[in-house]
């Protein structure tokens, strides 16, 4: 078996060596792995020495070192076989018996998995090297290092695999990507360093930048597409959101912090009603506060779009200054920035009031009386608010809106509502205790 293996032109399949763990398994993953290296019989006889002597250390950076893992890349193995024959090299973490340096081997590993790729869809093996940096996580307990590893697998999965807006199941790291699923599975790898965290959410952000590429090619108009598209918006400012929580107080912010901040806040401004939920915490993050001194009108422009109403927007664009400096600088399209400022002011006034007469919506958005309705229907179908139109009275009907903010004034509010909801509750139970329906308990 072995004068055979030693023989053959080409490298074995792990498939057809490595089924079976036996106890010279090794020696036949080295034997895998020695024909993508530049000296094989050296390499080989490094390997071996390195087992006989249990360095578990030394034959995985003389692994690393020789670029042997680069076979395992290359086409002539399936994902499969590829992922078995990496599995068991990285048993050999676990006997290293230094935890600095097993974590250093196994951050190595991965590098070295996706060395000379471009990841996704750019020329690499994206699906064959994101799954055997996959196997690695699976394996790996540490918290630090399991951040790390995912951050290298988003960075090589082909677009395919990150896209969110498919069926639950189709995709296991889309699904796991999603922030509220990540959050779980972060609370139970214990405490992550805010390093590891900051390069995994900057990783998924890029990658949904990858994905919205790829979906600027295919058919705009088709909703399975449109849906895709705002799934991938609304991850991508949902992880630069959380990349840009990292920075507690100003003091810390760096570049990178001043470009995301920048990047979510226009982001916010240009998508505000397909963002609406994803992005009502921005307001207050040190790294938005900071654009107050670097970018003082977009941050006015954006507290606008956040909290303020359409004649806030009008006297921010008659101000030639701050219209010039963003506008221009950003390449905003102001149409597209006034049909959403006249949507969010119209939730607002939703937010105010249960009923709304036509000529106080033509009033607040400056528009003729007779396009009230179509304004009411962009609002309904933007799912920012649900009402009923009474056209004989001349009246929108609010059943719900969104809450763009939430002070003391909506606290009161609130609590004028319960108030009068829990009076009509009181007075009904009051007529049935009179008509005998109920009885003095109430029941």
């Amino acid at each position: 078996m072995t004068t055979t293996m030693m023989q053959t032109t080409s490298p074995p399949h792990p498939s057809s060596t490595l089924v079976n763990i036996s106890d010279d398994a090794d020696i036949r993953l080295i034997r895998v792995l020695a024909p993508s290296t530049t000296d094989p019989p050296a390499f080989e006889t490094a390997c071996a020495t390195a087992i006989s002597n249990r360095d578990a250390a030394g034959l995985l950076r003389t692994v690393i070192d020789n670029g042997a893992i680069s076979g395992l890349v290359s086409s002539t193995y399936s994902v499969d076989e590829a992922v078995s024959a990496f599995s068991l090299l990285t048993v050999y973490l676990d006997r290293v018996g230094d935890a600095k340096l097993e974590k250093k081997l196994c951050g190595m590993l991965a590098d070295a998995v996706g060395k000379n790729t471009e990841g996704s869809d750019g020329g690499g093996n994206g699906e064959k090297q994101s799954a055997m940096v996959a196997a690695l996580f699976n394996l790996r307990t540490d918290g630090d290092e399991k951040v790390q590893l995912l951050t290298k697998i988003v960075e090589l999965a082909n677009v395919s695999a990150l896209a969110p807006g498919q069926p639950k199941g189709v995709s296991a790291l889309a699904d796991m990507l999603d922030a509220s699923t990540l959050a779980s599975s972060l609370k139970l790898w214990g405490t992550i360093g805010n390093d590891e965290l900051r390069a995994l959410y900057a990783a998924v952000s890029k990658g949904m930048d990858r994905v919205l590429a790829k979906l600027a090619k295919d058919d705009g108009e088709d909703k399975t597409v449109m849906m895709k598209i705002k799934a991938a918006k609304e991850r991508k400012q949902s992880y630069m959101l959380l990349f840009l929580e990292t920075y507690k107080e100003e003091s810390q912010l760096d570049d990178q912090a001043t470009s995301y901040a920048q990047e979510a806040a226009l982001h916010a401004i240009r998508d505000p009603i397909n963002l609406f939920s994803t992005q009502r915490r921005i307001l207050s993050l040190p790294a938005i506060i900071s654009l107050q001194t670097s970018q003082p009108a977009l941050y006015d422009l954006l507290k606008i779009f956040m909290e303020g109403k359409l004649q806030d927007y009008r006297d921010f664009t008659a101000m030639p200054d701050k219209n010039d400096s963003v506008f221009g600088t950003f390449k905003l399209d102001e149409k597209t920035c006034m049909k959403n400022m006249c949507l969010l002011s119209l939730v607002s006034l939703a937010g105010e009031h249960e009923e709304i007469p036509y000529s106080a919506i033509a009033s607040t958005l400056n528009i003729p009386e007779d396009e009230v309705e179509q304004w009411v229907i962009r609002a309904v179908s933007s799912g920012l608010m649900e009402a009923k139109m009474d056209q004989l009275r001349k009246v929108v009907l609010v059943e719900r809106c969104a809450v763009r903010q939430f002070g003391i004034k909506e606290w009161t509010a609130l609590k004028v509502r319960l108030d009068k909801w829990k009076a009509n509750v009181s007075g009904v139970l009051d007529a049935l205790k009179q008509s005998g329906a109920v009885g003095p308990d109430g029941q």
